[in-house]
């Protein structure tokens, strides 16, 4: 009798062990989260306070100081993750996670989370992983209404160089007239290095403005085959524009090595006019110009087409449905459940008002059945959005973030961008057109370390060479050299290999989504 006590003794505290603890309502449960998007920033504003209260969940946030992806990967080789990952969803990270069984199969799960299953729709579908199973959330995801890439010039500067009614007018420049702009801002500042700014040069691909000018997708896709872009024949046509602007000393001289820090430096001096990229990244500059120079000193968002281009034809860039990050419950979760319930909660239309329009009846309310902020949140914002959104919590954690308006009134899902300041307003005005939903070029690359993922980096390490020496290079003619050294180069890393084996998965993919190429469209 004393051995079968023993022994039933002994299988009750294995399944305490094996079983997820039921979350309390008394006591609140303790989640580590990882997300490689916070910062040092503490947990500790209005909205997550509120947000600990609606939930019953106290957040233990971890820091991805240095590289996050550095950490993330010590982290699944120490086998020492947190409950709760926010990675790079393009990074081959996330296969790592799961490949390891280092994730929790959602999947399991979604029947316990309906504002997941109702949100996301269509998009567990599309971020399955091959064996059919969920094993994170995009962040960021949904078709993005909202602008990006364009020329963003300083407004004060281009009322002196083009006159108020151009400044002010939607008609898009063509390339030449806006070469001939920059030049005429060159030759007021012949001393400056960086009339146009543009970011560090990422791996395996070319500045996006300039791509999204020359109608380049990320994949070029022609007779039903699948090519890296380097073989689309308007590629060498950006890469002869930045070299063109190099040459003439008005591009960057020191582009390769910039920055977010040393990018907004450049752009709050004198010397700069333009900034290639994505309109929110001018923002902390503009702040600054403002307070120190006049009303007019901020940067707007311009079009510019290639000479004799339709500009409503233009792709000018891709905003993938499937979202920027992915976010995951680790095997090391000790209390699965608890966790789930944070996700489903996050994740559902309550929850998103939360974190992204920030405390009903304090930040904003309904007002005739439509959201409406409360007193100067917005302005706050548009005067000085970092400390606000440090003090307020509002879109401080933005986590399971649907990129859609509201379906009930139609107001944006961020509660800084149902009031559109100068700058958002010449976004949507002159960049709206030509978006397009990338999704179906997203993870295409081979993963892991198989013989086809070592080839596939040999391809893209020799446009890494090769892409900063065409941009910078002395005469056209050396341009065109590097440019067919380069595609030898990529060529004998195996390119032609690497696009057969894409250009399956690629339709395959289509096949699976009912779905036609994005560019025979």
């Amino acid at each position: 009798m004393r051995k079968l006590l023993s022994l039933a003794l002994a299988v009750m505290m294995l399944l305490a062990v094996m079983l997820p603890v039921a979350v309390s309502a008394d006591e609140p449960v303790t989640i580590s989260f990882f997300d490689k998007n916070s910062g040092v920033r503490e947990f500790t504003d209005p909205v997550a306070k509120e947000l600990e209260a609606r939930t019953g969940i106290k957040l233990d946030l971890i820091s991805p100081s240095g590289n996050p992806g550095e950490k993330l990967s010590l982290m699944l080789a120490g086998l020492n993750y947190p409950d709760i990952v926010l990675m790079d969803r393009s990074s081959d990270i996330v296969n790592q996670y799961i490949e390891a069984g280092a994730l929790v199969n959602l999947s399991d799960y979604l029947d316990q989370m309906p504002n997941v299953v109702a949100m996301y729709g269509d998009t567990l579908n599309k971020t399955r992983y091959s064996d059919g199973n969920n094993y994170y959330l995009s962040n960021w995801y949904g078709y993005d209404p909202d602008p990006v890439n364009g020329f963003i010039c300083r407004y004060d500067y281009m009322i002196e160089l083009v006159g108020q009614e151009r400044a002010d007018s939607a008609e898009p420049f063509t390339y030449s007239e806006f070469k001939a702009i920059l030049e005429q801002f060159k030759a007021a500042h012949p001393d400056t290095k960086n009339a146009l700014v543009i970011g560090e040069p990422g791996s395996g691909s070319i500045n996006g403005t300039f791509a999204g000018m020359n109608s380049i997708y990320p994949y070029y896709v022609s007779e039903g085959k699948l090519y890296f872009s380097v073989r689309d024949p308007h590629f060498i046509d950006a890469i002869h524009q930045m070299n063109e602007l190099y040459r003439a000393g008005i591009l960057d001289a020191e582009w390769t090595s910039n920055n977010s820090e040393l990018r907004n430096q450049k752009l709050s001096n004198p010397g700069a006019l333009c900034y290639a990229g994505a309109y929110w990244d001018t923002w902390t500059p503009s702040a600054s110009l403002l307070a120190s120079e006049n009303a007019n000193a901020e940067y707007l968002a311009y079009k510019v087409i290639p000479d004799g281009a339709e500009s409503a034809k233009l792709p000018l860039a891709g905003r993938s449905s499937l979202g920027w990050d992915a976010i995951a419950i680790t095997t090391n979760c000790k209390n699965v459940e608890a966790a789930v319930k944070f996700i489903d909660y996050c994740a559902s239309q309550e929850g998103q008002d939360l974190l992204l329009w920030g405390i009903q009846g304090k930040d904003w309310d309904f007002v005739n059945g439509v959201r409406t902020p409360i007193g100067d949140i917005v302005a706050r914002y548009q005067a000085d959005p970092s400390n606000t959104v440090d003090q307020t919590g509002i879109t401080k954690w933005t986590w399971f973030v649907k990129n859609d308006v509201h379906p009930d009134d139609g107001t944006t899902c961020r509660i800084w961008f149902n009031e559109k300041d100068r700058c958002a307003t010449y976004a949507y005005q002159n960049l709206t057109d030509g978006y397009y939903d990338s999704a179906e070029f997203a993870g295409l690359e081979p993963a892991g370390s198989t013989i086809e993922a070592l080839m596939y980096q040999g391809v893209i390490d020799a446009f890494d060479q090769y892409y900063p020496r065409m941009v910078n290079a002395a005469t056209v003619e050396d341009c065109d050299a590097l440019y067919a050294e380069m595609l030898s180069a990529m060529e004998t890393a195996g390119m032609s290999d690497i696009e057969a084996y894409m250009t399956e998965i690629y339709f395959n993919r289509l096949a699976l989504w009912g779905m036609e190429p994005i560019s025979s469209k």
